[in-house]
């Protein structure tokens, strides 16, 4: 949905030289919500990403967590701050950043090697302490949905969004542990060199939520086909996952539930995305995907589900 922010040469040597870099080459990276460039210097190779939506406040908060994950040595993109100091700069009234390059690949397919490796990543990310200035709900979660429901642009979609908020509003218990999440844990934000993990990136909708909405979020990410989930891959996840980190019964009792909510939540970002906000008609319709999930999810019979998922 990103309203795009196009530099040219002099641009890229402007915000170079706010970091002391001499470039010598550029080229926009394709996807995601911001305006991102692989830069080339005589320094070495880096991410400079234009946030085209983001407040500099937001940003601000992003690059600490970035300095956080980095003195946790979590494997996630390090930030480089700008020569006169700060985490970010400005160009053309938006917030800019900077960060190393990291070699690796985006897999949409990834075998339950790979996704176990993640799994074993999420864990330590939800060790890390949730910083006090991160939000305490997910930036797409229940409480906006209203935001699309009697629109009248699609009443079918709406109606089942309606129908979705109240039926998890009341499922989801209350009192399950909170910490630390990514939010938005997508095989396009981990990247690997060959078979191996290099880095989970993009933390904007980190927040401090559900431990188990990460898992659900994880699982219809990275582990589904189409309308499907693989529940052997999302088993691997969860297998990886517990050689870090115990899922409580209660959270195992929930997980089920959560794919259900995470493939609601991206069905309403996507819906809102593309049909509301910037409206895109080749994408117009990829909020039926999320919302064919959800409901394969529900169908499945809670105890084949858990034997499925955990040992």
């Amino acid at each position: 949905m990103s309203r795009n922010t196009p530099l040219q040469q002099h641009d890229i040597h402007k915000l170079a030289g706010k970091y002391a870099l001499t470039e010598v080459g550029f080229e926009p990276i394709e996807g995601g919500a911001n305006s991102s460039y692989a830069l080339h210097t005589h320094q070495g190779d880096y991410v400079l990403t234009v946030f085209d939506e983001k407040s500099w406040a937001d940003v601000v908060k992003i690059g600490q967590l970035l300095l956080l994950l980095a003195d946790c040595e979590f494997p996630t993109t390090r930030l480089v701050p700008p020569t006169k100091g700060g985490l970010a700069t400005m160009y053309r009234d938006k917030p800019v950043m900077l960060k190393e390059y990291i070699v690796g690949h985006v897999f949409k397919d990834l075998d339950k090697t790979m996704v176990s490796q993640v799994g074993v990543a999420m864990a330590r990310l939800h060790q890390v302490p949730a910083p006090d200035f991160l939000p305490d709900k997910h930036p797409y979660g229940l409480q906006v949905f209203s935001r699309v429901i009697d629109r009248n642009i699609n009443p079918t979609y709406e109606s089942w969004l309606a129908e979705q908020l109240a039926y998890l509003a009341r499922s989801i218990p209350s009192h399950l542990p909170r910490g630390l999440i990514h939010g938005d844990m997508f095989y396009d934000n981990v990247l690997f060199e060959g078979r191996e993990l290099r880095a989970i990136i993009d933390f904007e909708e980190a927040c401090h939520y559900y431990g188990v909405f990460d898992l659900g979020m994880g699982i219809v990410g990275l582990c589904a086909d189409e309308t499907t989930i693989a529940l052997d891959r999302a088993r691997a996840l969860v297998n990886g996952y517990q050689q870090v980190k115990c899922i409580e019964e209660r959270e195992k009792e929930a997980l089920q539930l959560f794919v259900e909510y995470a493939a609601t939540a991206t069905s309403y970002w996507r819906f809102w995305a593309y049909q509301i906000y910037t409206p895109t008609a080749r994408k117009a319709n990829k909020y039926r995907q999320m919302v064919g999930l959800a409901e394969e999810v529900r169908a499945i019979p809670k105890e084949r589900f858990l034997e499925a998922i955990f040992d």
